[in-house]
């Protein structure tokens, strides 16, 4: 099967553990992966909020180096998106957390040249762009330059972490299709998880914008008393194909970032995953595009810096 995942935080882990992308102990390794037959992973590089200016491009730089250099010793099984090789996985590098640029233009070139492909404009606290999901504020003047400067280089930019106001006025900024790359629906009886979730005027607009939601797997964003694990995975789908959003809905497991139920611990589950949507009465033509062709075609369509 094919499989097409937004967001994980398995290179971070990787990197600061010394630990092989080939095979560890983490939710992702390429051994594991070969349960897929056709896979592409965006590899986040998670900035903590601790981290702001020079220290944050380090740290940035840093991980960086390592993603290349697994990418480059497990050539065989691994290239980037953009790449003619016929690998079965691909990868798209991405930053989780817009610090990384240092609070300037030059910065965000930086990423660029150094082949980031998608941005997370914040995590939870507020950077030099904006005010993330669990602090109070908006767009900073630079920020708005960030997101113009961003979308002209052909990256793609991420408002999952965002908090309310931050998302409505990056909707108001933001010119071309855009993603919320691990966020779920406002569904969950859960006061932590409606910081990060999605309101259903959040979801219109993705769905106007013609952009793409990945389905997080993080047990506090869809799990409550009422469903857990498959179930949570379960009830976020019926209500995203409700709302009209069969072709903008794709998973961003978080991967390596959050806790996870057993039910979905792992690359390997995520055939199984698969096995037990069909038994759940999901069609099979539409588990395809929630599984890879939505966010192929949305990378296809969208050209990013990875596909230079």
């Amino acid at each position: 099967m094919r499989y097409f995942d937004l967001h994980c935080d398995t290179i971070g882990e990787c990197s600061n553990n010394n630990l092989s992308l080939r095979k560890n102990a983490l939710h992702i390794d390429l051994e594991r992966a070969k349960a897929l037959d056709k896979y592409t992973q965006v590899f986040a590089i998670w900035i903590p909020d601790q981290f702001r200016g020079k220290a944050a491009v380090k740290y940035f730089d840093k991980t960086a180096d390592y993603f290349y250099k697994e990418l480059e010793k497990n050539g065989e099984m691994i290239s980037l998106y953009s790449s003619d090789e016929n690998t079965p996985i691909k990868a798209i590098l991405s930053v989780e957390g817009g610090s990384a640029c240092c609070g300037t233009i030059e910065g965000l070139h930086h990423l660029y040249e150094r082949g980031v492909g998608l941005i997370t404009l914040t995590w939870n606290a507020p950077n030099e762009i904006a005010c993330g999901a669990f602090s109070e504020g908006g767009f900073t003047k630079f920020g708005k330059e960030f997101v113009k400067e961003a979308e002209r280089l052909g990256i793609t930019l991420d408002v999952s972490h965002l908090n309310r106001q931050s998302f409505f006025e990056f909707a108001e900024i933001s010119k071309k299709p855009f993603v919320a790359s691990h966020s779920n629906a406002d569904i969950v009886n859960n006061e932590y998880g409606r910081k990060r979730n999605l309101t259903p005027e959040q979801i219109k607009i993705i769905k106007e914008r013609k952009g793409l939601i990945g389905l997080n797997f993080c047990r506090e964003f869809i799990e409550d008393e009422n469903a857990c694990g498959v179930d949570a995975i379960c009830r976020q789908l019926d209500y995203f194909l409700n709302s009209g959003c069969e072709d903008i809905i794709a998973f961003g497991s978080d991967f390596d970032g959050c806790t996870v139920h057993t039910d979905l611990w792992g690359i390997e589950k995520i055939p199984i995953l698969f096995k037990k949507l069909i038994n759940k009465g999901f069609g099979e033509a539409f588990l395809k595009k929630l599984f890879y062709e939505n966010a192929d075609n949305f990378f296809l369509n969208n050209k990013t810096v990875s596909l230079d």
